[in-house]
């Protein structure tokens, strides 16, 4: 039987272990086939961590490099991304918290690498737009660099602080919602407050330290595809600014549907897990 708070894979191996010297004393004839192999539940869970980590972090690197439209700014945002996983293991290790499909899936990268790109992208706003010499030296790269991070820093704090506020009720929660959900809460606040740390002090140096201090811009695809999407939202902005009470009307006329819809959904506690 496994005991509370133990290793359910160590505990189905040492079972399995243990039948094989089992089998060796049975009659001819009398085979032993488990009904459950609970490890194979929890690689498939295991599975499904390490699948969603890799797709999502791959998915916001992408996005990053496609829409910042520079390499190295891409990459020094995602590295916020492995620095900050490794700082909520560090307390998920320090606090307890196990590390299961709840916890771990349920991290944002995207929500990871918000002040992260903020302070990022001022900074090469700041370089391609001042006016500057051709090449930076390193002192006047690091000034550049702390003036547009000093100028975001209320923002992306403020930004990510928002975000972990979010998460907190759920650390309210007692009974079987809270051994569920709070493991998941506590996850994403470690990740949040990593990434919110690694913003203030490791991306305004390794930005200074890694981006290009060329400040003549090429226009590139990044440039070309902001330019088409501006020129789609900017009618469309003006038009909600023009027309104020008809969109205040249609959106709470949405809430409404969407509150009627919401009430004749059932729902379900816990989703079916596909043990067998």
């Amino acid at each position: 039987m496994m005991l509370k708070g133990e290793n359910s894979n160590n505990v189905v191996a040492s079972v399995k272990a243990k039948m094989d010297q089992i089998r060796k004393t049975l009659p001819e004839g009398i085979i032993v086939e488990p009904f459950l192999d609970r490890s194979e539940f929890v690689g498939r869970a295991i599975h499904t961590v390490e699948k969603n980590l890799i797709e999502g972090a791959l998915i916001v690197i992408f996005v990053l490099v496609l829409f910042l439209g520079n390499f190295r700014a891409g990459f020094i945002v995602a590295s916020v991304i492995p620095l900050a996983m490794l700082f909520a293991i560090s307390l998920m290790n320090l606090f307890g918290v196990s590390g299961n499909l709840m916890s771990l899936g349920a991290i944002d990268f995207g929500l990871i690498v918000d002040g992260a790109v903020i302070i990022v992208e001022a900074t090469m706003h700041q370089l391609a737009h001042g006016k500057f010499k051709t090449k930076l030296t390193q002192s006047e790269m690091d000034l550049e660099v702390e003036g547009s991070a000093n100028k975001m820093m209320g923002s992306a704090a403020f930004g990510q602080i928002i975000i972990l506020i979010v998460y907190l009720p759920l650390l309210a929660l007692v009974g079987i919602e809270e051994k569920m959900f709070r493991p998941m809460a506590q996850t994403v606040s470690f990740a949040i407050l990593g990434a919110f740390i690694l913003s203030l002090t490791y991306v305004p140096m390794i930005s200074a330290a890694f981006l290009s201090k060329n400040t003549t811009h090429k226009r590139n695809f990044s440039d070309r595809m902001m330019d088409a999407i501006q020129r789609v939202y900017s009618p469309i902005i003006n038009g909600a600014l023009k027309y104020r009470l008809t969109v205040l009307l249609s959106a709470i006329g949405l809430l409404a549907v969407s509150g009627i819809i919401f009430s004749r959904l059932g729902g379900e506690f816990i989703p079916t897990l596909e043990e067998w």
